[in-house]
């Protein structure tokens, strides 16, 4: 790949890294002039100065295709970062008593189905002028990204987080149940003992579930043999699957309410070995707490304070998985 000379007279543009984010967001020139209104030559010099400005090429053109070399996925966390420092004092110095701005927010799929919307509805109803960027994920991933400030807050259920540059709030807990379909062979049975879980599969999120790991030893050391993972890339798949019969998976009952009410899903007569989670605001702890941003605070522990796991009663320990 052939160089480019630096220019260390030249200083990075704003709205040359905005068309850098455009771009490596939809990886085309074309896509990326449209959203920003500009015409595809003034992105194409806008990338062109700022590859001159850094020495090095951020992007492949490999006939009409599109691609991010190295340096173009460096650069990306300080790109948003820059963005989010000018927006943030634009907001400091208007000095606006309505919260207004852009915010950027993780949540993991256990909440995009339920706690999310409600706080998005609420957020967007009292504040049309907060502008929201939304990102779902797994809790390891948006995790990262609030600790590189990439992410200004996000949502994660999960064992808590002890980070020492991440500041957590934790709002509600819970334990977590063995979900199967209605019409699974232990749907009807009050006491299920480990081995009779041994043959079952799962399904997860991601593989290497540590809650997964604490049932997995509990079938293991009542001599069973735990049965196959699979894994999936949304929430939502691994519902639809539990309900058609394709496996179990662990879960808060809360976020599967609807279904378990609705008579998809079941919960089955087993408590989970100790598997507390909690739900769980984090953001950085240097992050400036913006007016859009106390907002969203503000609307979650609202939402939060009168979901359905407020005032629900702990799993009884009999029956249990612990033979």
């Amino acid at each position: 790949m052939p160089s480019i000379e630096r220019n260390d007279d030249m200083s990075m543009e704003l709205r040359n890294l905005s068309s850098f984010l455009a771009v490596a967001k939809v990886l085309s020139f074309t896509r990326a002039a449209q959203e920003l209104n500009y015409s595809q030559s003034t992105v194409t010099a806008q990338i062109q100065n700022l590859e001159r400005e850094i020495g090095s090429p951020l992007f492949e053109r490999l006939g009409k295709r599109v691609t991010l070399t190295d340096s173009g996925r460096r650069l990306i966390r300080y790109a948003e970062k820059m963005i989010g420092l000018e927006r943030e004092a634009l907001t400091v110095v208007s000095g606006d008593s309505e919260p207004a701005g852009a915010i950027s927010i993780g949540a993991c799929e256990w909440l995009c189905g339920d706690l999310l919307p409600r706080t998005i509805r609420t957020l967007r109803t009292r504040y049309p002028l907060v502008a929201l960027s939304i990102r779902a994920g797994a809790c390891i991933d948006l995790r990262n990204a609030v600790s590189d400030g990439v992410l200004d807050v996000a949502l994660l259920v999960e064992p808590k987080v002890r980070l020492p540059e991440i500041t957590v709030d934790v709002l509600e807990s819970e334990s977590l149940v063995i979900l199967a379909p209605p019409d699974h062979r232990l749907a009807s049975r009050r006491r299920i003992r480990p081995t009779e879980l041994g043959a079952e599969s799962w399904l997860v999120m991601r593989t290497g579930c540590s809650t997964l790991d604490l049932l997995f030893k509990a079938i293991i050391a009542a001599g069973g043999s735990p049965g196959p993972v699979i894994e999936f890339g949304s929430f939502e798949a691994i519902k639809r699957c539990v309900a058609a019969g394709v496996g179990l998976t662990l879960a808060m009952h809360s976020v599967v309410r609807s279904e378990i009410e609705a008579g998809s899903l079941t919960e089955l007569s087993c408590a989970v070995p100790p598997t507390r989670m909690y739900v769980q605001m984090v953001r950085h702890r240097d992050k400036w707490l913006s007016p859009a941003l106390a907002s969203f605070f503000d609307a979650v522990r609202e939402e939060v304070s009168q979901m359905p796991w407020r005032g629900r009663a702990p799993q009884p320990e009999s029956p249990s998985c612990r033979g």
